[in-house]
């Protein structure tokens, strides 16, 4: 079975219909981007050969992952896959991923939407990336490794509510054709809260408020890499401010 690959990243999974059946994969780099290519999990590779055609003849796939690069405008790489010989066939799939090396250019977690912001130095810490009481917009940009917008890359999004006394919010989501991801992220609000220092905002005269609020966290990673030495560390989560509630305490015209 011979599948050609479409320009954006594919993550692949089929059941070989024999022990001896082979499934054949090409991949065109049409703008001579990098090309990746995983097989993970010991299980899998226990079951599964996975091989790429270097020149004229096949090379196993060694460890988790591949990538190929200095392809030029339209080089192409050509994967097989089969079972292993000896060993007794499996009814779960195997999983691969071949396409476009995916690259994540910016993430934003946006605030709810007409939320009162708490100023920064009111709170501790002393100032927060984002924050809001029940939602908030997540936004993702992918690219090639020539900076054509990418379809098919995978993202995990994981807000911690941990003393918020809530369960983490986690959002697995897929860029589309502009390599875009706009996605609206819900979860629950908090009761309680630590009480910030008051602060004042000018809106139809001069007017005090007192929030409550929790400090979280937030981490999006670029998924396909995770197995290709691309895991993101505790220095890339950003803070979250949950409100819990806020209140108007003082309002004087002006």
């Amino acid at each position: 079975m011979l599948t050609d690959l479409s320009d954006q990243i594919h993550v692949l999974q089929q059941i070989p219909k024999s022990v001896t059946a082979v499934h054949y994969y090409t991949f065109t780099a049409v703008r001579g981007q990098k090309v990746l290519l995983t097989h993970s999990g010991e299980a899998q590779r226990a079951a599964f050969n996975v091989e790429y055609l270097a020149g004229d003849r096949w090379e196993v796939l060694v460890g988790d992952s591949k990538t190929f690069s200095g392809l030029g405008a339209n080089g192409t790489v050509i994967v097989r896959v089969m079972n292993k010989m000896g060993v007794p066939r499996t009814s779960a799939p195997y999983r691969i991923i071949l396409g476009s090396y995916p690259v994540l250019q910016k993430y934003e977690f946006k605030d709810e939407a007409y939320v009162n912001r708490i100023p920064t130095g009111h709170t501790e810490p002393s100032w927060f990336t984002t924050q809001g009481y029940t939602d908030g917009v997540l936004e993702a940009s992918f690219t090639d490794s020539v900076g054509a917008p990418l379809r098919g890359a995978l993202g995990r999004f994981v807000l911690s509510l941990k003393e918020s006394g809530l369960r983490p919010v986690i959002q697995e989501v897929t860029s589309d054709e502009n390599g875009k991801v706009s996605r609206l992220v819900t979860f629950d609000r908090c009761a309680g809260g630590r009480e910030a220092r008051d602060y004042i905002t000018y809106n139809l005269g001069q007017n005090t408020w007192r929030s409550y609020y929790y400090t979280g966290g937030y981490i999006f990673t670029n998924v396909l890499l995770e197995g290709a030495g691309g895991e993101s560390t505790e220095q890339d989560v950003r803070s979250f401010g949950h409100i819990c509630k806020q209140r108007l305490i003082k309002s004087s015209a002006g």
